[in-house]
C-alpha cells in the first residue's frame, strides 16, 4: 500500500491561548516573566481600586497576587492598612462564611493611614465552577458581592482577589471583568502559543535573579527532565542553584546530577531511547517505569500513542510538508512550521476531545526519533506493539517480559 494512503487510512480518527501581557509587566516590573493572557484593557467604567488574579496556573497566580499587594498595601497603616481572607472553601457554609466576611471588611474603612486599607480574598475557588459554587445560597451571596462591587468600594478601600480555578462564564467574574483589573493565567502546555518560549524566559529570570548562567546544553537537559510546570521549574531551579553553591556557570552534568526526573520526564527516557534504538537503555527506563508503579498496559498504549506520533510525522517529512533537525532552535523551527502547514495536510491527525491537534513539541520529540526508522519499519513497530496488547490481554506470559521483547524486537535494526 502506498505510504500515503496506508497512512490515511490507519489515523482517520478522531488550551488556551497563553500571551505575555505588557500590562503586568507595567505593573510589576519586578515579577520574572510569566505566560498569561493581556491585563484587561482600561474603560472609562473600571476602577483601579477592585483587581482580579485568575485562571489556573497556580504557581503565577500565588506569585502575581503576593507582589500585587506588597505594591497595593498602604504602607502608612502598617498591619492594619492589609485584611487576609483566606478564600478556600470545601462546602456551602465555608463560603457564606467567606462572602460575609468579605462583605464586612470592605464596609469598614482602614484605622490608620488615612483610613486606606487593602482587602485581600486570598487563593479563593470562589469563581471556579463546583458544587458549592453552584449552591443557589451561593450564587445568591456572589450575586450580592457583584452588586456590592458594581456601586463602588469606599474611598481608601481597595479590593484584590487571586483566584484558583476561575470559570469566566460565572457572573460574578464578569462583573470583576468590566469594573475591575484582571490578569487570566492559563496553564502552560508545551508547543501551544509561546509557552515554549515562555517557560525559556522563566528559567533564565530566575537564573537572572540568582547571578547564575545557564548554557543552551544545561537548559535543555533541565527541560528534559522538569515537567513545564513553573512551580515545580521554580523549585528544581532552587535546589539546583543551591546545589552549585556559589559557582556562576550551572552545566548539564550539575542538573542530571541534582534535579528530580518527573513522571513525563521518565516516559520521554523511554520512548526517545526507543526512538533513538537503544535497546538496553530503552529497557533500563521500561523496569524504573514499572518499578515506579506504571502498569504494563499503560506503559504499551503511551508506546502505541509514540510511534503513532512517529509514522504521521515520517510521512510528513517523506513528503517534504516538514523537516526537522536536533540542536538549539531546532525545537521552535519545527513547532512554527507544524503551525503553519495547511488543513489538509494534517486531516488525519488524530485529534483531542477539544479538535486540538497533537502537541507540536511532543511531535517534535517524535519526528527526530522518526528519522531512525523507514515506513515500513515504523508499521512493523506498531504490528509488534498490537501483538503485545494481544499476549498482555490473553495469555499468562510476564508482563514485563512481553513489553521488554517487544522492545528489543522494534529497536533491532
Amino acid at each position: 500500500m502506498p505510504p500515503d494512503k496506508d497512512i490515511t487510512s490507519l489515523w482517520n480518527g478522531n488550551v488556551n491561548l497563553v500571551l505575555s501581557s505588557s500590562a503586568c509587566r507595567a505593573l510589576l516590573d519586578t515579577t520574572p516573566h510569566h505566560p498569561q493572557t493581556a491585563a484587561m484593557p482600561v474603560a472609562a467604567t473600571k476602577t483601579k481600586s477592585i483587581y482580579l488574579i485568575g485562571g489556573a496556573d497556580e504557581f503565577s497566580i500565588k506569585e502575581t497576587a503576593a507582589k500585587l499587594a506588597d505594591k497595593l498595601a498602604p504602607k502608612k497603616a502598617g498591619e492594619f492598612g492589609l485584611e487576609i481572607i483566606e478564600g478556600s472553601v470545601t462546602n456551602q457554609d465555608e463560603a457564606l462564611k467567606v462572602l460575609s466576611r468579605l462583605r464586612e471588611a470592605l464596609n469598614t474603612v482602614g484605622l490608620f493611614g488615612g483610613g486606606d486599607k487593602l482587602v485581600w480574598l486570598k487563593n479563593t475557588d470562589l469563581l471556579a465552577d463546583s458544587p458549592t459554587t453552584r449552591a443557589e445560597a451561593v450564587k445568591e451571596s456572589l450575586a450580592e458581592l457583584a452588586d456590592l462591587l458594581k456601586a463602588g468600594l469606599g474611598n481608601g478601600v481597595t479590593l484584590l482577589i487571586s483566584a484558583i480555578g476561575t470559570d469566566r462564564r460565572k457572573t460574578l467574574y464578569k462583573t470583576l471583568e468590566k469594573i475591575g483589573e484582571v490578569q487570566f493565567f492559563e496553564m502552560l502546555e508545551e508547543g501551544k502559543g509561546d509557552a515554549d518560549e515562555d517557560i525559556e524566559a522563566f528559567i533564565q529570570s530566575k537564573s537572572r535573579a540568582d547571578a547564575k548562567t545557564m548554557n543552551p546544553d544545561a537548559v535543555q537537559a533541565f527541560r528534559e527532565l522538569v515537567a513545564p510546570n513553573l512551580r515545580e521549574i521554580a523549585n528544581e531551579l532552587e535546589k539546583l542553584f543551591v546545589y552549585v553553591g556559589k559557582r556562576a556557570a550551572v552545566t548539564k552534568e550539575d542538573v542530571r546530577a541534582i534535579c528530580s526526573a518527573s513522571r513525563q520526564a521518565v516516559i520521554w527516557e523511554l520512548t526517545d531511547a526507543l526512538g533513538a534504538r537503544h535497546t538496553s537503555h530503552a529497557i533500563h527506563a521500561l523496569e524504573n517505569l514499572l518499578d515506579a508503579g506504571e502498569q504494563p498496559m499503560g506503559v504499551l498504549m503511551m508506546l502505541v500513542a509514540q510511534f503513532r506520533l512517529m509514522l504521521l510525522a515520517k510521512d510528513l517529512m517523506q513528503r517534504k510538508l516538514i523537516s526537522v533537525r536536533d540542536g538549539q532552535g531546532g525545537n521552535f523551527e519545527f513547532v512554527k512550521a507544524f503551525e503553519r502547514l495547511p488543513e489538509q495536510a494534517t486531516a488525519h491527525f488524530p485529534r483531542t476531545k477539544e479538535g486540538a491537534l497533537p502537541n507540536a513539541w511532543r511531535l517534535y520529540r517524535c519526528a527526530l526519533a522518526a528519522t531512525n526508522f523507514s515506513i515500513s519499519e515504523l508499521i512493523r513497530a506498531m504490528d509488534l506493539l498490537l501483538e503485545a496488547n494481544h499476549q498482555l490481554v490473553s495469555t499468562q506470559l510476564d508482563d514485563r517480559l512481553v513489553l521488554e521483547e517487544a522492545i528489543a524486537k522494534i529497536a533491532l535494526k
